[in-house]
């Protein structure tokens, strides 16, 4: 093993020591002293047992301490999985238990009691290590730099139609040192066009994967990576002012920002804000040109997937192309096939695949037969989303294979919700689909059958007990039976229809 050790942080973003590297509601940290703790929190883990290669899961709010420990363990060589905090302790456990985690970084309740039913001890922020304050426990750990052969990476857990999460093993993670690939990353914001030369204030959740790559790719060029707690519109605003050169948003966050007062949106003043970053879900176009037209051409579209894909778009492609999430970057190709798998000429619909330069991307962690089916003949993957591209390479989305629920930048899968809803008394079957949704985009409806002794009353109490927030359903529709076709498939695209009917389609480039 080499004795070399790893360049400092701050030499790597090509900054000073005493500037600022995070900040949020609490704390400042400059870029010297996240140095030291990113060092010593990799170091607190390895005196906790662990090994370059293990798993660590963090479920943390949204606080500098996060960044520090998703930085440390990266840089001891471990596997970080950012965790949504909103998950209940049983999906928390589901994660531990299908990743192997080692250790539970976090500061919620509902990690302590996954990481207690597994078995796995925690890192607690609030509660501490083995009885010591966490601070304390910091503060006695080794702050020396880790060896520069230390391969951590980033694992991303997301979910197919099952619902059930897969991690996500991108092929090239984990085989270059982590300070190698940290410098690299400045490529991601780069290629998107976000600019590099000045303060980011991530607005999201931190678990979020586009939110925090596109931040991390920022901390990695040197800019200050400023925190909001939560998500909050006129908080946002107020953040927004402070200097700030960028931001990353979902189109749920737009519609509760044009929500807010005409007088308070119009003493709006950020000077200095020069992009706003979107995706996570299709953009109503109105929704888009009333930003615009508030704004300014400033705002930044992409489409990307945890398996790797990305497309971006300026305001003025947008504004040229309505509708368009933009090309393709990181030297990927688009390609629409059919039915058949051929390639079909611009200006056909048919399921987005990407093709990278390099040959396979991505596995689905012990799921061959989940990976083996995202992938084409010509090696590019997909993850179900239906669209086209223009003669110019311009891609359009206009639905989505899949029957995932897109709300507020969140997957909601419907098998998990129908899968807690058919284990209730009375509850004979059940569908669950998107609806329209004013703010979110769209939201959980759940279609019922019902019988003689199920009652309404007993089924939301029961949502509210065993569904995470995002998950539990916003209205209920009890029939007296659901579409099915012959052989007994559910028709879901039925009930979705029926929820749609006159309401603008959520999709930014509506089928053809």
């Amino acid at each position: 093993m080499s004795t070399e050790t790893a360049p400092p942080i701050w030499e790597i973003a090509g900054v000073s020591p005493d500037a600022i590297a995070l900040e949020d509601h609490r704390a400042q940290v400059t870029w010297g002293e996240l140095e030291r703790r990113s060092n010593a929190l990799g170091r607190g883990l390895e005196s906790l047992g662990l090994v370059p290669g293990d798993h660590v899961a963090l479920v943390v709010s949204n606080r500098v301490e996060f960044v520090e420990a998703l930085l440390g363990g990266m840089r001891a060589g471990m596997v970080i999985t950012p965790v949504k905090t909103s998950w209940t302790p049983d999906e928390i456990a589901y994660l531990l238990r299908d990743a192997g985690s080692r250790v539970v970084v976090t500061d919620v309740e509902p990690a302590r009691a996954a990481a207690a039913s597994v078995g796995v001890p925690v890192v607690d922020l609030e509660q501490g290590v083995g009885g010591t304050p966490f601070a304390t426990w910091l503060a006695a750990q080794d702050p020396a730099p880790l060896p520069r052969d230390r391969h951590g990476y980033r694992l991303s857990y997301t979910s197919g139609t099952t619902g059930r999460p897969k991690g996500v093993h991108r092929l090239a993670d984990g085989r270059r040192p982590w300070c190698e690939a940290f410098a690299a990353s400045r490529a991601f914001a780069a290629q998107a066009g976000v600019p590099a030369d000045g303060p980011h204030l991530n607005v999201s959740a931190l678990f979020h994967g586009a939110p925090l790559a596109f931040s991390l790719s920022l901390l990695a060029s040197g800019c200050t990576f400023r925190i909001l707690p939560r998500w909050d519109a006129d908080a946002a605003l107020t953040a927004l002012e402070r200097g700030v050169r960028s931001t990353c948003m979902v189109p749920t966050m737009f519609r509760q920002l044009l929500a807010l007062p005409e007088e308070r949106r119009r003493a709006f003043h950020a000077p200095e804000l020069r992009a706003v970053v979107h995706g996570g879900e299709p953009c109503p176009q109105h929704v888009k040109q009333r930003m615009i037209d508030w704004l300014g051409p400033i705002l930044l579209e992409y489409y990307g997937m945890t398996e790797g894909g990305l497309t971006a778009a300026t305001s003025a492609e947008w504004l040229a192309r309505p509708g368009t999430v933009g090309t393709a970057k990181l030297g990927l190709r688009i390609l629409i096939l059919g039915p058949d798998g051929a390639q079909l000429p611009p200006g056909a619909q048919g399921t987005i695949h990407f093709l990278p330069a390099s040959g396979k991307a991505f596995e689905y962690r012990k799921a061959p037969e989940k990976t083996a089916a995202a992938y084409s003949r010509e090696g590019a993957f997909t993850v179900g989303d239906i669209g086209y591209v223009d003669a110019d390479g311009y891609l359009f989305i206009s639905g989505r294979t899949a029957d995932v629920i897109v709300s507020g930048g969140v997957n909601v899968y419907p098998a998990e919700i129908e899968d807690a809803l058919a284990r209730l008394p009375g509850v004979r079957d059940a569908c669950v689909v998107g609806g329209p949704d004013e703010l979110r985009g769209e939201t959980p409806v759940a279609f019922l059958v019902l019988d003689a002794d199920g009652t309404l009353p007993a089924i939301e109490s029961a949502c509210e007990a065993s569904l995470a927030g995002y998950q539990r359903p916003r209205r209920f529709e009890i029939r007296d039976e659901l579409p099915r076709d012959p052989t007994g498939k559910l028709l879901r695209h039925v009930l979705r229809a029926e929820l749609w009917a006159g309401r603008e389609s959520n999709f930014a480039a509506p089928a053809r």
